[in-house]
C-alpha cells in the first residue's frame, strides 16, 4: 500500500528565481537572501475601508487571544502571535500533518490620516478584527502654488 502524499501543484510552476533561491538554501542550509525579499504573508489579512474606519481582518485560527499582540509604532501596525496547535492524536498513524506550532510577525504601513489612539480590536472564532477610525480633520492640500516675483 502506498503512503498518501500531499501534491504540491506550485512546484510545477516555479520560476527560475525560486529554483536559484532553493539551490542556495540547499547549499547553505538556511535562507540565503534576507527575509525582506520574502515578506511574510501569514496571517492572511483583508484590509479595507468601512464606515469611516480602516479595517484589518486577520485570519488566525488556533491562536488564542492571550497569544496575540498588536502594536503600532511610527504608523506601522505589527501583529505578533503564536499557536499551540500541535495536538497529536494518540494511537494514530498520520499520512501527513499540516497543522503545527507556529509563530508569526506581520507588519503593515498605516495611512497618516487615522486616529491611532482610538484603535480597537476584537478576537472571535479565529478572526482578529482591528478597527482604526479615519481622522475627521480635513486633509491638507499637498499642492501649493508659488508666486514668481
Amino acid at each position: 500500500m502506498r503512503d498518501l502524499m500531499l501534491w504540491d501543484r506550485s512546484s510545477l510552476s516555479r520560476s527560475i528565481f525560486d529554483e536559484v533561491d532553493r539551490a542556495f538554501n540547499d547549499v547553505f542550509g538556511k535562507e540565503f537572501f534576507p527575509s525582506v525579499m520574502h515578506k511574510s504573508s501569514y496571517p492572511k489579512m483583508n484590509v479595507y475601508d468601512e464606515g469611516g474606519n480602516l479595517c484589518i481582518d486577520a485570519y488566525v485560527p488556533e491562536v488564542p487571544k492571550d497569544k496575540l499582540s498588536i502594536q503600532i509604532e511610527n504608523d506601522v501596525l505589527t501583529l505578533v502571535g503564536s499557536s499551540d496547535a500541535d495536538r497529536k492524536i494518540e494511537d494514530s498513524q498520520y499520512h501527513f500533518r499540516e497543522v503545527s506550532k507556529r509563530s508569526f510577525r506581520r507588519s503593515i504601513q498605516l495611512p497618516d490620516n487615522v486616529e491611532l489612539d482610538k484603535a480597537s480590536a476584537d478576537h472571535k472564532d479565529g478572526m482578529l478584527k482591528v478597527r482604526i477610525p479615519y481622522s475627521k480633520k480635513e486633509e491638507k492640500d499637498n499642492v501649493r502654488k508659488i508666486n514668481i516675483s
